[in-house]
């Protein structure tokens, strides 16, 4: 049986393909970036922001599965009362890596995307990151997350688990509703990203 463990500082390189996987077209849109003095690179932003244990995209908030020596899958959770901490590493992610004001760049992209992936609300646990190495798919990798998933949303008295994911990707659409997801509403992207239409999936447990 696979097993899910905490991810932790050491699961970097590998951590990091599998995040940037579970969302190939957002990503780079978000942190790539170019000026006329720098040159900035989404990997090279993620891979130092996993760094940052409590942020976004830190070790601290990601789960992973380990088979055969390698990550065969990852994800995170976050709630609506992320705290200071959370708010403070994710934002030294950022000026730690964007220089002087390119950062506000990057932070109004991240706002602008306000409108497709909603705040939690106060009785959501809400997933993301889901990314399975090609060698481990269909081998129920999705289901073992999602299941660490619906016992941590137990475990902070939770009434639902949401997630949102590209209307296109049909193959985590039928996992999720697999395990039991419902599609809530759709929301086009209307930001200058313009990275399409996603739907908001949500399980009552």
């Amino acid at each position: 049986m696979p097993r899910v463990r905490q991810a932790t500082a050491q699961d970097a390189q590998e951590a990091v393909a599998l995040i940037i996987s579970s969302a190939p077209e957002a990503i780079p849109l978000l942190f790539n970036q170019q000026t006329l003095q720098h040159q900035y690179f989404a990997r090279s932003y993620m891979n130092q922001a996993f760094l940052h244990q409590h942020g976004q995209f830190g070790f601290g908030n990601h789960w992973v599965i380990e088979l055969q020596g390698q990550l065969a899958g990852i994800g995170c959770a976050w709630q609506r009362e992320m705290g200071a901490m959370y708010v403070q590493a994710t934002l030294d992610s950022m000026t730690q890596y964007y220089q002087g004001t390119d950062v506000l760049e990057v932070l109004n992209r991240c706002q602008s995307l306000q409108q497709v992936f909603a705040r939690p609300a106060d009785g959501e646990l809400c997933i993301g990151h889901i990314g399975v190495a090609k060698a481990f798919q269909r081998k129920g990798i999705c289901s073992e997350l999602l299941t660490h998933f619906v016992e941590k949303a137990n475990e902070l008295d939770k009434q639902f688990l949401t997630l949102d994911v590209k209307q296109d990707n049909a193959a985590a659409i039928r996992c999720y509703q697999k395990f039991g997801f419902d599609i809530e509403r759709s929301t086009l992207d209307n930001s200058p990203m313009k990275l399409g239409t996603y739907l908001h999936m949500r399980k009552t447990l």
